[in-house]
């Protein structure tokens, strides 16, 4: 069972399966990203640029994002996640995209964007092309063995942290 770490859908469960080739963020994981990040993200837009099952999209939207962008390339990876939105009452911009012609779109911004590539793929193309479009915060999930720069485009590395196999670098703007 997967559930909910915080905000105002704490404790709730998603109900359907792991999709095949998904793999969800661990809670812990997620518990200590958000203890770095912040617990109200009232007022903060954000993009989920690998939707998968959408937890990271519901745990921001539950601890107040909005709007809250998803992406998702499989489309019945997609349609699980807009069920499983609409039964948590959670109101996703959900597109059916690849996350390259997202990030890639000139006119689009957000406060956060959360990238989470498939772990066989080398996350530095994805931080390269999310960092001009990220206003507040750019958190990159990766495999541990891989070390991420200290800067990508305008953003700069502001804590790294592993969690057994992977781990999360997030990368501001500077003050």
């Amino acid at each position: 069972m997967i559930r909910i770490t915080g905000g105002t859908l704490r404790g709730r469960t998603l109900s359907q399966a792991v999709p095949p080739g998904v793999r969800p963020t661990a809670a812990r994981m997620r518990e200590a990203l958000f203890s770095m990040i912040g617990q109200d993200l009232t007022g903060w837009s954000l993009l989920d640029a690998f939707g998968g099952m959408g937890l990271f999209s519901f745990e921001a939207w539950s601890r107040g994002a909005a709007p809250v962008t998803t992406v998702e390339k499989s489309r019945r990876t997609a349609d699980q996640l807009r069920v499983e939105a609409g039964r948590l009452g959670v109101p996703l911009d959900l597109r059916v995209d690849d996350a390259q012609r997202i990030l890639s779109a000139p006119s689009e911004g957000w406060d956060l964007i959360f990238l989470d590539p498939p772990y066989a793929e080398d996350p530095l193309p994805w931080a390269s092309l999310a960092a001009p479009r990220t206003r507040r915060l750019l958190v990159v999930e990766h495999r541990a063995d891989r070390e991420l720069p200290a800067a990508i485009g305008p953003l700069l590395l502001d804590r790294r942290r592993a969690y057994g196999e992977g781990a999360v670098s997030l990368f501001r703007p500077p003050a």
